[in-house]
């Protein structure tokens, strides 16, 4: 089996028990003089991902402390998230604290992102 096979079956599993999400990435523009503040412009694009609560017994997630209401996300690896990125689980929007790759051989599998309201 082959890390490229490995990424197909994790899109598959994200696929078939994942959820509908919005990833929102945010754009800085340019300055305005007049009101003092530079654009922002967004883009919304839709995802399926594995939401997961974070187990009681869990307190950090790559040196980040866990709070209430922190949650645990798996992304395919076509979804490519980073940290200026915003997740919307319903209405709800959620800053995203950390982001991890599963890149075995430099083939990317899938992104495990720890969000927070």
């Amino acid at each position: 089996m082959t890390y490229a096979s490995n990424a197909l079956t994790a899109d598959k599993l994200i696929t078939k028990f994942g959820r509908s999400i919005t990833l929102r990435k945010y754009t800085i523009g340019t300055y305005d003089p007049t009101t003092g503040a530079n654009t922002t412009t967004t883009t919304d694009s839709t995802v399926t991902g594995v939401v997961f609560d974070f187990n009681a017994g869990q307190t950090m997630e790559r040196g980040t402390l866990i709070q209430a209401g922190d949650k645990r996300i798996l992304l395919p690896a076509a979804a490519a998230p980073s940290l200026q990125d915003h997740v919307l689980i319903g209405t709800t929007e959620y800053t995203i604290l950390s982001v991890g790759e599963t890149n075995p051989g430099g083939v990317s599998i899938l992104f495990d992102i720890h969000v927070r309201t």
